[in-house]
């Protein structure tokens, strides 16, 4: 069989990309070497570059010196070893939600040359964006409630361990298209099997965009709370009123999925937000994070996405309104 490299991108590798491009880093194959780009800031890019990546897990440290790391499109395409016509096979946007447009401005060569883009983030309808500068049969996207934090600059530690969800963001199979969208399943189904063997179990769902509802349920009901008071997903639920309103916001959020006929299970959403956050008890997530370092957080596409849709459909979506209002406040003061 051909030997062939894979060549794979993290555009904004912080935390959740470095995680995922770690593992995928440390697989080792003489049939599919791998070929790792990371882009992100300054002092991540020095770091790998000069020391490699750390991965840590379960208090074991992996040291990762395969991966090559670069600030922007103009520094990856001006390297000697690269060139202007480096063509990615699969590349991974794992930029906070609120930079994506910029993202797809800045990196528009290289997303348009790769086979596959990925998308890797937090919220609902980020696929819809993408596609308005990307085309929208090469979308994927990634669920994950792996947890990851960037300790310092070069370095990730993996701070639990949760689901990998893959799919087509909009490829269908029909009459018309069996063929190509069975190569498209072969390639998706390549990647699964490559984060599988990094050591991140992956599942393929026909429905990614249901998936991708299922998991903002939870965000929706724990971020802004938590990081308005300050507490760890588990200390929310030991105040009464704010066990409450998590619950009023999950509730709302249903009603819209239900108005724009998103299909879900008899799950009960609200109690699986509620186990998530007695599971991750002593978790500060990320919105939380976000808040204590001063940064903008990604509230327009979790509870504030929420409100956007129940306006136009015409839901009512009072607590989430409130929430994303309050964090909008609580930013304006950083």
């Amino acid at each position: 069989m051909r030997r062939k490299v894979v060549k794979i991108g993290f555009i904004g590798a912080g935390s959740i990309g470095s995680l995922f491009g770690g593992y995928l880093a440390s697989i080792h194959s003489d049939e599919n070497p791998l070929e790792l780009s990371f882009f992100g800031r300054r002092d991540h890019v020095v770091a790998i570059n000069k020391e490699g990546l750390r991965l840590t897990v379960s208090d074991k440290d992996i040291f990762l010196k395969n991966i090559k790391a670069y600030e922007g499109v103009k520094d990856f395409t001006g390297s000697s070893e690269i060139g202007e016509f480096y063509k990615f096979d699969f590349l991974f946007l794992t930029t906070k939600a609120y930079d994506t447009e910029r993202t797809m401005i800045q990196f528009k060569s290289l997303i348009e040359s790769s086979n596959w883009f990925i998308i890797l983030q937090n919220g609902i309808g980020n696929e819809a964006l993408v596609k308005e500068y990307c085309n929208k049969n090469k979308i994927l996207r990634i669920v994950t409630s792996h947890g990851a934090l960037l300790e310092d600059y070069g370095h990730v530690f993996h701070t639990g361990v949760g689901f990998t969800k893959i799919g087509f963001a909009y490829l269908k199979p029909d009459n018309s298209n069996v063929s190509d969208y069975g190569r498209a399943e072969e390639s998706l189904l390549f990647l699964k099997n490559l984060m599988s063997a990094g050591g991140l179990q992956t599942e393929f769902v026909e429905d990614i965009i249901k998936c991708s509802w299922e998991k903002v349920f939870v965000n929706i009901g724990i971020n802004a709370i938590g990081a308005l008071t300050g507490l760890k997903n588990g200390q929310l639920l030991e105040n009464s009123s704010l066990r409450k309103l998590m619950g009023k916001a999950v509730k709302e959020a249903l009603e819209v999925a239900h108005v724009k006929q998103i299909n879900f299970s008899n799950r009960d959403y609200v109690e699986l937000m509620y186990s998530v956050a007695k599971k991750t008890y002593d978790n500060k997530n990320s919105m939380l994070q976000d808040v204590l370092k001063g940064k903008p957080t990604e509230i327009d596409f979790i509870n504030g996405r929420i409100v956007e849709f129940g306006k136009k459909l015409g839901v009512e979506v009072a607590t989430n309104e409130l929430l994303t209002v309050l964090i909008k406040g609580l930013e304006s003061s950083f």
